[in-house]
C-alpha cells in the first residue's frame, strides 16, 4: 500500500481534512461549511448553483449544506431581485469576522503540509496537481 499512489492520495487528503477540521471545529463550523464561507467571503451573494460549480460540489451537497449553515445562522438568503425562483446567499455579520480566522487554520495546515518542500518543489507539486485534476476532468475521448 504505501507505493500505491491512490492510497496515498486519499491518505493525503483525509490527513488534511482531518487537521482542517481538528483547527476550524472550535468555531462551530465544519470542513463542509469551510469551502462556503471561503467562497462567499470572496464573493458574496452567489446563487446556489454559482457556489457548486465554484466549490465543485453537486447540487443535493450544496442543498444540505447551505441548509445546516442557515439553521445555524452562519449564513442568509435574499431572494433574487430578477428570478423569484434563485436566492443569493451571504455570510451572517455574526460569522464575517469569523471566516479570515477560518482562512487562517486552513492556511496553517497547508503550511505544516509544504513546509519541508522547497519552492520549486512546491511549484512542480501544484502544477502535477492541476495536470492530474485536469485529466481527469476532461478525459481525450479516443
Amino acid at each position: 500500500m504505501n507505493d500505491d499512489l491512490c492510497y496515498k492520495l486519499n491518505y493525503l487528503a483525509r490527513l488534511i481534512l482531518s487537521k482542517v477540521n481538528e483547527k476550524i471545529k472550535p468555531h462551530g463550523v465544519t470542513q463542509g461549511q469551510l469551502p462556503v464561507l471561503c467562497c462567499l467571503h470572496d464573493a458574496e451573494g452567489q446563487t446556489q448553483a454559482e457556489l457548486c460549480k465554484n466549490i465543485q460540489v453537486e447540487q443535493p451537497t450544496m442543498a444540505n449544506t447551505l441548509r445546516r449553515m442557515e439553521r445555524d445562522g452562519l449564513i442568509f438568503r435574499i431572494a433574487s431581485d430578477t428570478d423569484k425562483r434563485q436566492s443569493r446567499v451571504y455570510i451572517t455579520e455574526r460569522t464575517r469576522p469569523t471566516v479570515e480566522a477560518l482562512q487562517e487554520k486552513r492556511d496553517e495546515v497547508v503550511a505544516a503540509m509544504v513546509r519541508h518542500m522547497s519552492p520549486e518543489d512546491l511549484a512542480t507539486f501544484t502544477r502535477l496537481l492541476d495536470v492530474a485534476t485536469k485529466a481527469l476532468e476532461n478525459p481525450e475521448t479516443e
